[in-house]
Order: structure tokens, then C-alpha cells, then sequence
């Protein structure tokens, strides 16, 4: 019992953290510049949606590079988009019915930019006309989407100085990636 409240006093203090950044990613108040390792700050979000993937059938691989310099940044924020990143994959998988459900996150370092994070997912992928308008706000895909989340990931990674696109796969999926410079 009490690690049930544990958990909860945890994830609502998570959550009052994210509204808080997200209000200041609005207000366009600078990010927050704290040194952390964007492979552990991947982990826990992995940890995080293991549940959600687990009952879609979705099975999560990482293949996190060794050695990667420190990001300066928010983790919360770079963490909330990793989330979408990563929950977006998973609703989009939950709709297919023959092959696996793979969701592929990976880093590699890139130089001189610093890393790039990678989260590639094997659902019924990108149409061209959804492509050009991805990143747009209010422009969805999902019947209950706000069509904010991935407007909101880009503005978030601008903001630390890297740059969040999508491509699509073949012979179907999609990879979203995103670079963000190391310390």
C-alpha cells in the first residue's frame, strides 16, 4: 500500500513538473540548462510506457550508444517528447494485424551536431499528404487526436538547439529522429 501511494505522489509530482515546463516552453521562456544522460533520461521513459506497449503487443528494443557526452537542456521536457515519440508508435502499431510490433529506439552520436535520438516503429507508416503537414498544430492523424503533441515536441527540441523530423520506412513504419547538441 504505501508504495502504491509512493508511485502516486511520484507520477503527480512528474506531472505538475511537465505543466510547469510546458507553461514555460509557451511563455518562450529559455529551457532549463541542467547536464544529464540522454540515454538514462530514454530508460525511464521506456520504463515508463512498458505497460502500454506490453498490452498492444508492441516489444521495445534499444540500442543506446556508449560514451555519449551529457545534453544541456530540460530533461522533463526532452523527456515528454521522447514520451510522445514513443506513445505515438505504439497507437499506431495497435492497429496492425499481421507482422510484429517493433518499436526501435536508439542514439548514436553525430558530430560535430552532438547525438541523435531515433525511434522507429513498425506501423502502417506515412502517408506524403500526412508528411508535409506532421508537424503542424491541430493537424491530426488519430480520431481523438488534439493534433498538439508533435507541434509541441518540435517546438521543444528547437528550443535546445536541435532540429525533429519523420521520414517514412519501408515496407512500412516510421522513424521519427531528432538531434540535440551535447555539452
Amino acid at each position: 500500500m504505501s508504495e502504491a501511494l509512493a508511485g502516486i505522489i511520484t507520477e503527480g509530482n512528474r506531472a505538475s513538473e511537465v505543466i510547469g515546463r510546458t507553461r514555460a516552453l509557451i511563455k518562450k521562456a529559455p529551457p532549463r540548462k541542467d547536464a544529464f544522460s540522454i540515454n538514462n533520461a530514454i530508460l525511464e521513459v521506456v520504463a515508463l510506457t512498458r505497460t502500454e506497449a506490453a498490452n498492444n503487443g508492441v516489444s521495445v528494443r534499444t540500442k543506446l550508444a556508449e560514451g555519449l557526452p551529457p545534453v544541456q537542456g530540460d530533461r522533463v521536457q526532452l523527456q515528454q517528447v521522447m514520451l510522445n515519440l514513443i506513445v505515438n508508435a505504439i497507437q499506431s502499431m495497435s492497429g496492425v494485424e499481421d507482422g510484429n510490433r517493433e518499436l526501435h529506439v536508439s542514439t548514436v552520436s553525430i558530430e560535430p551536431e552532438g547525438m541523435c535520438v531515433a525511434v522507429r516503429d513498425t506501423g502502417p507508416g506515412l502517408s506524403p499528404q500526412s508528411l508535409s503537414r506532421l508537424f503542424e498544430p491541430f493537424y491530426t492523424t488519430k480520431p481523438e487526436g488534439m493534433g498538439l503533441g508533435l507541434s509541441i515536441c518540435r517546438s521543444i527540441i528547437e528550443a535546445h538547439g536541435g532540429r525533429l523530423w519523420a521520414i517514412p520506412c519501408e515496407p512500412q513504419g516510421a522513424l521519427f529522429q531528432f538531434t540535440i547538441p551535447a555539452t
